[in-house]
């Protein structure tokens, strides 16, 4: 097992700054999460760690040693693809032990390395068949047994989970969490869905333009995003934001938006942040999560301070809950609403806002203010 530590870590591509002075540490036994929209440099990342890619400038190092010099084979990581890259002419067997092979391993140990992993995949009876007899989600496994053979001091994942349905996609997670859990190896793996990343990574790495917007557990992302970026890229359906004013009154500090008049809980209303943007223009975020039917019981009281009206656009019935989209004053939101809302399109919905987990942004920078 080992650390990765990256160094002011840089790439180019002729003119395209693919990756931007990148600093990023991930401990020994951590699975890390790489998570971001196609083209933020997440995969770019992966490679130069890998050695397929030569990094611009900056450092790689895994364990103590820098690795930048060094090829491939000699990293001592193992790496699953996202299209398997498994070669078709050649059993499970075969496919599994073939870099083993090429590292003159014993034929013995061979043979119990691979066995041994094929069966904690549930594969063990696959071993004599052929990719193109496999079904999607038995590739997939057979790609990852691959890395697992090879005992490396780090695993890199390079969307493994994309080429499968949803239904097999979720029951994989579940078995990539119990691998990871079981062999503890440093695992570094990168995806573009965040509900993969919440429910996998010990950490997340929320990536945009090539630079790490924020790293941190999945829970303080959620709860404490660093800007509005990652606040509404983390979290399904993701947060609502709302262009509006700081308001101070006798009676509190408030956030005006047509439509729209909210007041700041008292710990939110006496930051300092919030203090020296009152009469100024900030955005304001709400999770739909946090958005209540008014009429039914809520974890917050409907009051005159934390309610507004606003027209039903569309409903969804998604069993325990509906998504509701709303409009108030041109403003559209969306709520995840208890099932029991009566809430039908066209209608006038008063619905509460839990202003405790409200958050505050920069108009100018986007930066978090609370």
């Amino acid at each position: 097992m080992a650390e990765v530590r990256l160094a002011n870590l840089s790439k180019r591509f002729g003119q395209t700054e693919a990756v931007k002075s990148v600093d990023l540490g991930v401990n020994d036994h951590e699975f890390l999460v790489l998570v971001g929209p196609s083209g933020c440099g997440k995969t770019t990342i992966l490679r130069m760690i890998a050695g397929l890619e030569e990094p611009t400038s900056g450092e790689i190092y895994i364990g103590d040693r820098c690795v930048n010099d060094l090829s491939p084979k000699d990293r001592d990581i193992a790496m699953v693809f996202q299209n398997y890259a498994l070669y078709p002419h050649m059993t499970v067997f075969d496919n599994m032990a073939f870099s083993l092979r090429l590292s003159k391993v014993r034929r013995d140990e061979v043979d119990q390395r691979v066995r041994g992993a094929a069966q904690m995949l549930d594969i063990d009876e696959l071993l004599d068949r052929r990719p193109g007899q496999l079904s999607g989600g038995q590739r997939q496994r057979v790609a990852v047994g691959r890395a697992v053979v090879r005992e490396p001091a780090v695993f890199l994942m390079d969307e493994p989970l994309s080429n499968l349905d949803a239904k097999l996609r979720i029951q994989t997670r579940a078995e990539l969490i119990k691998l990871h859990r079981r062999l503890g190896i440093t695992t570094i793996y990168v995806t573009h869905d965040q509900v993969e990343a919440m429910t996998m990574g010990d950490r997340i790495a929320v990536m945009r333009g090539g630079e790490v917007q924020q790293c941190d557990t999945p829970q303080q992302i959620f709860d404490h995003p660093a800007n509005r970026f990652v606040a509404g890229f983390i979290g399904s359906p993701p947060m609502n934001f709302v262009p509006g004013r700081l308001v101070g009154t006798q009676d509190g500090v408030w956030v005006e938006a047509p439509g729209l008049r909210m007041r700041l809980p008292e710990r939110m209303a006496a930051d300092e942040g919030v203090v020296s943007r009152i009469g100024g223009e900030v955005i304001f975020g709400i999770r739909p999560t946090d958005i209540h039917d008014a009429s039914l019981p809520g974890p917050v009281p409907a009051r005159e301070e934390n309610t507004v009206d606003a027209v039903v656009e569309v409903v969804e019935p998604m069993g325990a809950e509906s998504m509701v989209y709303l409009n108030v004053a041109d403003t559209s939101l969306v709520a995840s609403l208890d099932s029991a809302t009566r809430a039908a399109e066209s209608d006038t919905l008063k619905i509460a806002l839990n202003m405790d987990r409200s958050h505050l942004f920069d108009a100018d920078s986007e930066a978090t203010v609370i």
